[in-house]
């Protein structure tokens, strides 16, 4: 398998701490690429030019993380990332709109250097502060097995810290903290952080 990836993108990294997990890592080819300077190979996989994107052994063309990450358990031997149920999938879904938000502004920044006081701005600084509220009001019931709900909150909570160094992000959050803390030897997490 291909993955095209951008080590900053939360969304690249939810996949990559999942291929870990799964034991798919080191059958996977990660190529690091530059989303906005439109690399012919990378647009050839995702007309888009959106990471992440996986192309399997087979030549398909995977374009979403959570489509990957699907993908990923109906081929993987471990436990499923997408197990639960529905409390487990509403959390991974409040911590994926917490990254969400915050990409949001990040590429809101390109284009207006004011975004963050603006409406829009405004609104996605709520949208992570809440969602960190209410994704650690119900963490200690949906952490466990480590799938999707663990992998995208510790996502977001070390996202928003490498993003937003200024904000006491822990604080809103201090339970997915401890948690995050105590995982930071774990493989996934420990090789997956951030950085740019």
């Amino acid at each position: 398998m291909k993955l095209y990836a951008n080590p900053t993108s939360p969304f690249v990294r939810i996949v990559r701490m999942a291929l870990i997990e799964k034991g798919l890592n080191e059958a996977t080819d990660t190529i690091i690429v530059d989303a906005w300077a439109d690399d012919p190979a990378f647009l050839a996989a995702n007309p888009a030019g959106r990471v992440p994107t996986l192309v399997t052994d087979d030549g398909a063309r995977l374009t979403e993380a959570l489509l990957i990450l699907s993908y990923l358990d109906a081929i993987g031997t471990r436990p499923a990332t997408l197990a639960g149920g529905p409390a487990a999938l509403s959390a991974a879904g409040v911590a994926i709109g917490v990254f969400d938000a915050a990409v949001a502004v990040i590429i809101g920044r390109k284009s207006t250097p004011d975004f963050d006081t603006g409406l829009v701005g405004a609104k996605r600084f709520r949208t992570m502060r809440e969602g960190l509220r209410r994704l650690d009001a119900v963490f200690d019931t949906v952490r466990q097995p480590f799938g999707l709900p663990a992998i995208a909150a510790i996502t977001a909570l070390d996202y928003l810290e490498f993003r937003f160094p200024d904000h006491d992000w822990r604080g809103l959050c201090p339970g997915v903290a401890a948690f995050r803390d105590a995982q930071a030897d774990r493989p996934s997490v420990r090789d997956t952080v951030p950085r740019g």
